[in-house]
């Protein structure tokens, strides 16, 4: 007659059944998001999505992400996907050195290729800026200059930040035709005597621009050079440990994004859908053959 021990009869590892559990609501969750992705855009590709947010309008209406000279498609696309994810509609390149459009690009941005496609191409830092109440350079390295925030907190301590925040998209404009940046020396003198020059007519189409805060981020190696930095109202630096010396591009732009969609979220009240089906509502067919 066989015996078996107690040691070697199999028990069910609850843990193990609580993880397959939650990777079948996961799958589960992720098929009812794409089922209805496709419904509502009758099964066309990701890359003739186009959004619909209204009620409320996107959280960063009035936070424009700003690329300096990309040199490669794929940082680009991961760019985009990473404004899509927060609610931030607004990108724009400055002399690219790269074809933004390119398939690596569109693939690296999944579902954000209406983001790539509507991106705002300038040939300058200045005409990148030309509507921003508020300009922030996003690097490690500004050691000692005036306006210079060690990390997103300090940053959100900024009154004008704050109070661009807290605008959460309102249309009136703050009183000034340009940025004001107490904290940014040379940007905001650059604005003041480029405005002044424009005459009342531009002064008064600046006025009835949205509000916005734009932030700066450089190239994939070099950075933002000494006079792009100059050229905003405050630096922000995100805090890293030491075994690395700087983020990827889209890694940044995802961490300070992500606490301005938390901090908007939190003032405007808004919950996010629960069900993941919901979360697709958002997306319509363009009806543009790209």
């Amino acid at each position: 007659m066989l015996c078996l021990s107690a040691a070697s009869v199999e028990t069910p590892d609850p843990a193990a059944a609580v993880v397959e559990q939650l990777a079948s609501e996961t799958a589960v969750q992720k098929t009812e998001w794409q089922s209805s992705v496709r419904s509502l855009t009758g099964r066309r590709k990701h890359r003739l999505w186009e959004p619909v947010l209204s009620d409320p309008p996107p959280l960063l209406e009035g936070v424009s992400i700003v690329l300096v000279s990309p040199k490669r498609p794929i940082s680009v696309g991961t760019v985009a996907r990473s404004l899509a994810a927060f609610e931030c509609e607004d990108l724009r390149i400055v002399a690219p050195r790269c074809d933004h459009l390119a398939r690596s690009s569109r693939n690296g941005s999944k579902g954000a290729q209406f983001l790539l496609y509507r991106a705002q191409e300038c040939s300058t830092l200045e005409e990148a800026l030309s509507d921003a109440e508020v300009a922030v350079a996003c690097t490690r390295w500004s050691p000692g200059r005036q306006g210079a925030c060690r990390s997103i907190s300090e940053l959100l301590a900024v009154p004008q930040v704050a109070a661009l925040l807290a605008a959460s998209g309102s249309s009136e404009p703050s009183g000034s035709s340009g940025r004001s940046g107490s904290g940014g020396d040379a940007g905001s003198a650059a604005r003041s005597s480029g405005s002044a020059a424009g005459g009342s007519e531009q002064q008064q189409r600046q006025l009835q621009r949205r509000r916005k805060l734009a932030l700066v981020f450089g190239r994939e190696v070099e950075g933002l050079n000494a006079a792009e930095v100059a050229a905003c109202d405050y630096t922000l630096s995100i805090p890293i440990g030491r075994l690395q010396e700087s983020l990827s591009l889209s890694h940044a732009v995802s961490v300070v994004l992500s606490r301005l969609f938390e901090l908007r979220q939190e003032a405007s009240a808004f919950t996010l859908p629960k069900g993941t089906a919901d979360l697709a509502a958002g997306y319509q067919d363009s009806g543009v053959e790209r």
